[in-house]
């Protein structure tokens, strides 16, 4: 993966925006929705993947069907910001299997992070296990999803 910023064109744009509605799209039918040849979007999109702009594929599973289905947001405030232990909190967020978003936020609250797990039993035994790796966790506020409105993980681009 690339560390410099990649220029994108409008037809990368416009393969972008295509390929976070559907990647199942195959190289002819995005080549064809954006007015090149095929090998072309093959070349583009390979580009793209090479130079980390597409940073992966995924399926979005349904929740009716996942074991885990109950969401869980917590707030997380810090009582250190010192850098090494906030990087290890971070990693520990990053990898662990119940955390299905994170973002590290302005105001009151430092961190932002959506769990999933199976009950409210399973949910304090994650939070507990957080907070024994992590001390400089000092507290944390947790809301319980009623309902998913929307997941939509999409970045819009400007295809002018």
């Amino acid at each position: 993966m690339s560390s410099s910023k990649v220029s994108l064109d409008r037809i990368d744009r416009k393969l972008l925006n295509l390929l976070q509605q559907s990647s199942m799209l195959t190289f002819q039918q995005l080549a064809d929705k954006v007015g090149i040849s095929q090998p072309a979007c093959h070349r583009r999109i390979h580009r793209l993947r090479d130079a980390g702009v597409i940073a992966g594929d995924v399926s979005l599973v349904n929740p009716a069907y996942a074991e885990r289905r109950m969401a869980i947001w917590i707030e997380m405030s810090l009582s250190s910001h010192e850098l090494k232990m906030f990087n290890e909190l971070i990693e520990m967020l990053r990898t662990s299997p119940y955390v299905s978003c994170c973002d590290v936020i302005t105001g009151d609250t430092d961190i932002l992070a959506c769990i999933t797990v199976a009950d409210m039993d399973e949910f304090r035994e994650v939070t507990r296990e957080f907070m024994r790796k992590c001390p400089i966790i000092k507290t944390y506020r947790s809301i319980t999803v009623a309902q998913r409105v929307k997941l939509n993980p999409v970045y819009l681009f400007d295809e002018n």
